[in-house]
């Protein structure tokens, strides 16, 4: 081997290597799955096999007709051609029902893998990364591994079986043809693996540029009323233009890449075809071989190259499904924020008392403290207002209550009970909230408040909605309580938001009940009816207010004022608003601002 050839071989094998590592994931994910590809891949190659045999026994009745063969020494041989034809529907079915059977059953039970995982890695791990990324892995990327399962693993298995078998058939013929054609499959099946690296990374560049483009397609929808206030019109959507003539680069050096493959292939493949006639017409002349084998020498010598034909393009999907697969391994990989080691307690045996000792915490590791030294206590039934201003620490107090969080010292309690000790589906069956931003979905009002708890009745959800003042509203709607929201609630106010939010607080009466800033959207009189509410919520409810208008302060027995992620004072809000205090200087601060 020569000097510059060295370097090259080298570096095939290594982009061969890299391919068949990045398949690793891919293969991690299919291995409970594995009989079901391997009789796709059965099937595959048998339809091939079949197809080939069956070209070649049509290739000798011609021979042998040309040669005057008679009607009774071609019948064997129609049979013989008629059972080969006649499976091949059956087979034809088979492929697409194993395959496509296979696929779908993968699809359907990672989906399931993949939604329960986010709800095991929420919210620290979705916080981090855009709604479009996340509906990518469960969607698209999921999508694409049944590309590989149906149209990758198959196609590139037979790509390897089905040439030796049409170079065995040759070699029978005589050995020569086997050797004259050899080269030629050798050389067509390793076009693809010229630009392997190239392939590999324009299929990640595209489909990295595809997610970052739904992404800010589906920013852009759901800020739709943002951009349309701010006259941002002009930069979303030169953002996604920017983003579109990305593609357009990547997808034209992709397709100039794809061209150069598919002409190096057709010149091989011609090549070889007129090689090995004119191998066998010399061959013929000779007398090595009879005139009735041309066709057949003809029909093996396109039948090798066949599969081979369509591993170029299987080759061209490894790069981006080969990315897929990472992305899903990687999210299947990841640490969630805490883990779930508690046991199931009794929540009718646990009281509603909320306690934080010494407890600190931390987002990242370089950040400073976003609690320090949190201590107090909640007993049951009392009310306590949570005041400070923009990151003080108010809704971390409350994300680690529920435990999206652990601290990184000290402890919290409920009912007496660290909250480690609970199951997380069992600590936050025991707390309402009803949070600052609340979710809706593209249901009917009555449906979006049924969510806290599905086997409401009519009347449950109905008394849950007078409480909340959805009542007040609820006429105005044209269908009623059948009155689509639209996505996110976008047909209603954010004070109507916060009302069918606080209902569902309502219909699932809990233990605790947290409002996260939920009255800063109400106006004043729906305000004044959640009040009279709040005085009806059961007397050994805890409530925790995070409070920034002084009539919901004036709710609570108790403030808790934090500053910096530390306490500062504490006490009613009478005693605290009438002296130099940090709860006068946020008060103060915010009369400003607004």
């Amino acid at each position: 081997m020569t000097g510059a050839a060295v370097p090259l071989a080298r570096h095939r094998g290594g982009a061969v290597g890299h391919l068949l590592r990045s398949l690793r994931p891919i293969a991690g994910l299919l291995r409970p799955y594995r009989w079901w590809v391997l009789a796709a891949i059965v099937v595959h190659v048998l339809i091939h096999a079949a197809t080939i045999a069956a070209a070649v026994v049509g290739a000798v009745i011609v021979g042998k007709a040309i040669s005057g063969a008679t009607a009774a020494q071609l019948t064997p041989l129609i049979w013989l051609i008629a059972a080969l034809v006649a499976p091949l529907g059956v087979l034809g079915f088979l492929d697409m029902y194993v395959t496509h059977a296979m696929s779908f059953r993968i699809l359907h039970d990672l989906r399931l893998v993949l939604y329960r995982r986010f709800h095991d890695l929420a919210p620290a791990y979705l916080l981090q990364r855009r709604s479009g990324d996340v509906a990518r892995a469960s969607i698209a990327d999921v999508e694409l591994l049944e590309v590989f399962t149906s149209h990758i693993a198959p196609p590139v298995v037979a790509a390897f079986i089905i040439p030796v078998l049409a170079l065995a058939g040759l070699g029978i013929i005589h050995p020569l043809l086997a050797l004259v054609v050899l080269p030629f499959t050798i050389a067509v099946a390793s076009v693809p693996s010229w630009l392997l690296d190239r392939a590999r990374r324009q299929g990640q560049q595209l489909r990295d540029q595809h997610g970052q483009l739904g992404a800010s397609v589906v920013d852009t929808v759901q800020g739709t009323r943002e951009v349309l206030t701010s006259s941002a019109e002009r930069q979303a959507i030169s953002q996604i233009e920017r983003q579109h003539d990305a593609i357009l680069i990547a997808s034209k050096a992709h397709g100039r890449r794809v061209g150069v493959e598919q002409a190096a292939t057709d010149a091989l493949v011609a090549l070889a075809i007129v090689a090995s006639f004119v191998t066998a017409v010399l061959l013929e002349l000779h007398g090595a071989i009879s005139r009735t084998e041309l066709p057949v020498v003809l029909i093996l010598t396109a039948g090798a190259f066949a599969p081979l034909l369509t591993l170029s393009a299987a080759i061209q999907e490894v790069g981006q499904v080969a990315a897929a697969g990472d992305r899903i391994q990687a999210l299947l990989n990841a640490r969630p924020a805490v883990t779930d080691t508690g046991r199931e307690l009794s929540s009718a045996a646990t009281s509603s008392r909320v306690t934080f000792s010494n407890v600190t915490f931390t987002y990242q590791a370089a950040a400073a403290p976003a609690l320090s030294q949190v201590t107090f206590d909640i007993a049951p039934g009392g009310t306590v207002a949570l005041v400070g201003h923009s990151g003080a620490g108010k809704t971390t107090c409350i994300s680690l209550l529920l435990r999206f969080w652990d601290p990184v010292e000290g402890s919290i309690q409920v009912g007496g009970h660290d909250v480690r000790q609970y199951a997380e589906q069992g600590l936050r069956a025991l707390i309402s909230v009803v949070p600052q931003d609340v979710h809706l979905f593209h249901a009917s009002v009555r449906e979006n408040i049924r969510i806290a708890k599905p086997d409401a009745t009519d009347a449950d959800i109905e008394r849950a909605a007078a409480d909340a003042g959805v009542m007040h509203f609820l006429p105005d709607l044209p269908d009623g309580w059948d009155t689509l929201v639209g996505e996110r609630g976008a047909s209603l106010s954010g004070g109507q938001r916060q009302r069918i939010g606080i209902a569902r607080a309502f219909l699932r009466p809990a233990p605790i009940l947290v409002l996260d800033e939920a009255i800063s959207n109400l106006d004043v009189e729906a305000e004044h009816h959640l009040h009279q509410a709040l005085r009806r919520v059961p007397i050994e409810t805890t409530t925790i207010l995070i409070a920034h208008r002084p009539s919901t302060m004036r709710l609570a027995d108790r403030l808790i004022v934090l500053d910096h992620g530390r306490i500062a004072e504490t006490g009613t809000y009478d005693h605290l608003i009438g002296r130099d205090s940090t709860l006068s200087r946020v008060i103060g601060q915010r009369d400003a601002l607004s």
